[in-house]
């Protein structure tokens, strides 16, 4: 989105609650990263390797391809999970017992683009294995740090979810585009038919 989008936050890397990314990957819908824990819902097979090995210490580093107004994706660490209680149901999954989660300008890149999800175990390249021992180590360093905005995460995406839930906060955000001076430099500008495209994503209530 434009930076002076009323939508969002400029330091949040959001997910695309809009579904308008062309590199989108259907987890439009699905605000368990923001909320602190994770589940089968997105990258099953390794969150069920993670809940099967019993080490005391294991981390997981979210990457996103970010992608720009002119269409160009950068691939962008935005943080990590370290792995605290275990949830079998209803979903198998884990809550972090700690986390970081970074702003925007803050995210460091990251040349891995491939599926599936990179592990730092079994028969993954040591290239692999160094590279993400070397991202670790600098998101620990922003821990206690004033770029650790995770609490920012948990309530932008809380917000956003709140208006998207209902069709008076699903109106409002039409609205707010409409009023826009940038909407026509924005894929979700661009759309047509905005309250529809919400209506079909977002007709039944979603909790986070």
């Amino acid at each position: 989105m434009p930076k002076t989008c009323k939508l969002f936050s400029p330091d949040i890397m959001h997910r695309d609650f809009f579904k308008c990314n062309p590199t989108n990957t259907n987890h439009y819908q699905y605000p368990k990263f923001e909320t602190l824990s994770y589940d089968v819902g997105c990258h099953p097979h390794e969150v069920e390797r993670i809940l099967k090995r019993d080490e005391r210490n294991m981390y997981v580093i979210f990457y996103t391809r970010y992608t720009n107004l002119m269409r160009k994706s950068k691939n962008r660490v935005v943080g990590y999970f370290k792995v605290g209680e275990k949830i079998l149901r209803p979903k198998l999954g884990f809550k972090s017992s700690e986390s970081v989660l970074l702003p925007r300008k803050e995210c460091k890149r990251t040349h891995y683009s491939s599926r599936p999800a990179l592990v730092s175990w079994g028969n993954s390249p040591l290239k692999i294995k160094i590279e993400i021992s070397r991202v670790l180590r600098y998101l620990k360093g922003k821990k206690n740090s004033a770029k650790n905005i995770v609490w920012k995460y948990q309530s932008e995406t809380r917000r956003v979810m709140k208006q998207l839930g209902s069709a008076t906060g699903r109106m409002n955000i039409v609205k707010t585009c409409e009023r826009c001076r940038a909407n026509g430099r924005c894929y979700w500008g661009r759309i047509k038919d905005k309250e529809i495209v919400l209506e079909k994503l977002y007709n039944r209530k979603h909790r986070c």
